[in-house]
């Protein structure tokens, strides 16, 4: 097997592929050539500070000297002994390059006799020399101690006029609290933040061009567990390189399967990053780990509640400084004056898997024990009858909704049933867009195949349609409600499909080795536009409606997907990242006139034409998480109707009377199919089930 080119173990050098990280970059070299003295680089554990510093270096030459020098805190905190350290450091270094008589970088663990300090910094004095040095974190930096450091390497750097200094410091930069350094904040200073969504896309496919390709949505679910931090990125392309012994095309039930060896492969990172916590900031991560359907956002009453319920008494000043340790540790991120989110997904899935049942030891060496007893509530007669008579309403409220249900069914026509489960039997009425039905495409967990559902539109009587081995997937109605396209695998690779609207009679469209994929029908019923990668990169095609007479829509090198068709069946609109990242863009029908309508540097995807054709709801990322957004056909008008920070949102589809959309979140718990009101208004989580339910087209 050719040799895994993904880069796990050490810090990227000469030779490795970069991604990304150009406007630190440039930042950095501009201060240190417009002669700033000391400019500092914050990233958090293995966000590439390292390799970063590298690329400074190899930016800056031949016109600077680089010395590098890895740090350590000493345990005992003394600040006299960290200064010495350094200067001792950056004196031997430098007394190296001046033996060699180059401008080569030199290794900081290479071994050399001892060198004369004073030597060594008289020569520096007569040409330029740029300290590159890290190994501190912000917590290092924090206090007192923390305060003492920072002015006395201050002093060091301002009494050497032939050097300057770029500090990589472990952890993000705070703006307040007990972490903030008010003298590292009046300095020159960059962020090395996750990658954009197209710059991990690129991570993982340059290095196997021509070996292995990726579908976008394993793009993007790679990208959404690991926030774009290029070592989780990398690693999830190890492992599925590892996996495919480096062939083939990796899609979205790829990326599930790998997800625990990427934990596992991890594994020694994210160790290194929870030891690294205080035992206050381990409560706190173990805590919220717990809470059910926040993936990853919490609040500090939330730490309150639940410290409570595990029998540890954390008060609020315990509760802000964990918080804000685990921010400056890059761990968290703050949303709002008092809500969080996990920065990594991979790493609050590990602190679940690994770290849940050390809670009990946690709190045995924690000074906010409290005995779990003290809490436990006391039940008298009356609390006791008060459940009763909460219980027998509930009851009867479920008792009354499943009448509903039978009655509903007997009015259509259909034999009652029991009470309908989450995955029932295949329907066995006519059903269409007139009668008010959602498809979509579910799994009851991630590692079955997807399969085509329908449901009413409130979100009751789900039906399976398709039942395969293989994967039916992206739904979506003929105008008259009689048919579904949808896409399989079940040939061997994605094709478009066609069935009844009672899931039976599928036939194969397109019929080509190629990936098919993304399929929407035309006004009319006459045509079906979709997006092939029969020409070596995704292209916008359009077919019959029986799959005959396919003629290419778009021509360029870039990837386009999405079509989605005006209502006048006279444009289409689709998503590409044709200018670098992915835009929304819009063409005639014969595939002339092609305009852009977003101009942003975040993600924006999945566009859906209103049926009046006076909107475009598309999917940005331009908020910091994915989002729902309306704009004018021009591109005009643009804003966010789903506004909700702590989830995703995906796939707008629209009702046939554009009264409401469609859209899949990931905010209770799992991926529900929500509708909401074109002004954001009546936002309603329709399946709210443990199975996984996306791509919802609904007509009416």
């Amino acid at each position: 097997m050719v040799g895994n080119p993904y880069v796990v173990e050490r810090p990227l050098m000469e030779g490795d592929p970069v991604i990304g990280r150009y406007k630190p970059l440039a930042g950095v070299v501009q201060a240190l050539r417009r002669g700033q003295k000391a400019v500092l680089v914050y990233g958090p554990t293995r966000m590439g500070r390292t390799s970063f510093l590298w690329q400074v270096a190899k930016e800056l030459a031949p016109d600077f000297v680089p010395v590098y020098v890895n740090l350590t805190w000493p345990k005992d905190g003394s600040v006299e002994k960290a200064i010495q350290e350094l200067q001792a450091q950056v004196a031997e270094e430098m007394g190296k390059v001046a033996k060699q008589g180059d401008f080569l970088p030199v290794s900081s663990d290479s071994s050399s006799p001892d060198v004369d300090a004073d030597a060594a910094v008289e020569g520096a004095e007569k040409r330029r020399f740029v300290v590159l040095a890290e190994g501190l974190s912000v917590v290092h930096l924090s206090g007192e101690s923390g305060a003492a450091w920072v002015a006395r390497w201050l002093e060091w750097v301002q009494a050497m006029p032939a050097v300057q200094c770029v500090l990589a410091i472990e952890g993000t930069q705070p703006e307040s609290g007990p972490f903030c350094n008010i003298a590292l904040a009046s300095l020159p200073s960059f962020e090395l933040e996750g990658l954009s969504l197209e710059e991990s896309e690129d991570l993982l496919i340059k290095p196997v061009r021509g070996r292995m390709s990726y579908e976008f949505e394993a793009v993007r679910r790679i990208w959404q567990l690991t926030s774009g931090h290029p070592y989780f990125v990398q690693l999830f392309g190890y492992v599925l390189f590892a996996a495919r012994s480096g062939r083939g095309r990796i899609g979205l039930p790829d990326v599930e399967k790998a997800l625990p060896d990427v934990l596992a492969a991890g594994s020694a990172v994210m160790e290194r990053m929870w030891e690294d916590c205080s035992t206050e900031a381990k409560i706190l991560l173990v805590l919220a780990n717990e809470l059910r359907g926040r993936h990853g956002v919490i609040t500090e009453r939330d730490m309150h509640d639940a410290a409570r319920q595990q029998g540890v008494a954390l008060s609020d000043a315990a509760i802000e400084r964990g918080m804000a340790e685990l921010m400056a540790r890059g761990i968290l991120q703050r949303l709002s004056a008092d809500s969080y989110r996990f920065s990594l997904e991979v790493f609050r899935r590990w602190v679940g898997k690994e770290k849940a049942a050390t809670l009990p030891l946690l709190k045995k060496g924690s000074q906010f024990l409290q005995a779990a007893r003290r809490s436990r509530p006391r039940f008298s007669f009356a609390t006791v009858a008060w459940w009763l008579a909460g219980l027998v309403l509930l009851f009867s409220v479920v008792l009354l909704w499943n009448m509903r249900g039978a009655a509903e069914r007997f009015m259509m026509g259909a034999a009652p049933t029991a009470t309908p489960l989450p995955f029932a039997t295949r329907a066995t009425l006519e059903i269409g867009p007139s009668l008010g039905y959602i498809a979509y495409m579910a799994k009851d967990h991630p590692d079955a195949t997807w399969d085509i559902w329908v449901m009413r539109g409130d979100g009751s009587d789900p039906r399976r349609l398709t039942d395969d081995p293989a994967n039916d997937m992206a739904p979506t109605w003929s105008p008259d409600g009689k048919y579904i396209a949808f896409v399989s695998d079940r040939d061997g690779n994605k094709e478009i499909y066609v069935m009844k609207a009672d899931g039976t009679q599928l036939i194969n469209l397109t019929r080509h080795p190629s990936e098919d994929w993304t399929p929407a029908w035309s006004p009319d019923g006459e045509s079906i536009a979709f997006a092939s990668y029969r020409d070596g990169n995704w292209e916008i095609y359009v077919m019959a409606a029986d799959g005959s007479n396919p003629q290419r829509l778009t021509r360029h090198n870039a990837a386009d997907y999405a079509p989605c068709w005006s209502p006048d069946g006279q444009k289409i609109a689709f998503q590409s990242n044709r200018d670098g990242n992915w835009e929304i863009y819009v063409v005639n029908r014969d595939g002339s006139g092609l305009q852009r309508l977003t101009e942003d540097e975040a993600t924006d995807s999945s566009p859906a034409w209103s049926p009046d054709g006076r909107l475009i709801a598309f999917e940005s990322y331009r908020d910091g998480n994915m989002e729902i957004y309306l704009m004018a056909p021009d591109g005009s008008e643009q804003r966010n109707i789903t506004n909700d920070a702590y989830s995703n949102e995906h796939g707008p589809a629209w009702a046939r009377r554009g009264t409401r959309l469609l859209y899949y979140s990931n905010r209770d718990g799992g991926w529900d199919i929500f509708s909401i009101r074109p002004d954001g208004t009546e936002k309603n989580n329709l399946t709210l089930s443990p199975a996984l339910e996306q791509r919802p087209v609904w007509g009416e």
